[in-house]
């Protein structure tokens, strides 16, 4: 089996996930550690497990978790048919990535804003920390509308009824 270009970015972004969950994880582990086993709690720890914590998050939303995975509300879609249901979840579609890129530049400005202020014991900058955010709004944006244009196979009951 050809891997596709699609495929690598897929598997490059679950190891970075993977990486930054790790990050995490470490963190934790190093609290722990400094708080319970050697009675020498730190601050800079919980700082350090807080980034990956907020990177984590946004960053398995963005790239690694299926869109289909996502909290989705289809009281309404369900009721329909499936040509409805396929254009209903199309305009959902289209509303979500026309809302994300709507915010696109106030997320960016905010994070560029964020440059000056700095997390209070390692000094880093908020706009380093927030930055997976803005990946975030534009890769969920992006997937939703390659979801939109993304060829779908006929189905059964698309197909005309005979009598």
């Amino acid at each position: 089996m050809r891997k596709t270009l699609s495929d690598h970015l897929a598997r490059g972004a679950d190891i970075i996930g993977a990486a930054i969950f790790a990050a995490l994880f470490l963190a934790l582990i190093l609290q722990v550690v400094r708080r319970f086993v050697f009675d020498a709690p730190a601050a800079w720890t919980e700082e350090i497990a807080t980034i990956p914590f907020v990177w984590v998050v946004f960053w398995g939303a963005a790239f690694t978790t299926p869109l289909s995975a996502h909290v989705a509300f289809d009281l309404i879609e369900s009721r329909f048919g499936p040509r409805m249901r396929r254009a209903l979840h199309t305009v959902g579609l289209a509303v979500l990535a026309g809302c994300f890129l709507w915010a696109l530049p106030g997320v960016a400005d905010y994070v560029r804003f964020m440059q000056r202020e700095r997390t209070p014991v390692l000094n880093i900058p908020f706009s380093a920390v927030y930055a997976v955010f803005l990946a975030f709004v534009v890769m969920v944006a992006l997937r939703a509308l390659a979801e939109i244009f993304r060829p779908t196979p006929p189905s059964p009951l698309d197909a005309p009824h005979e009598s």
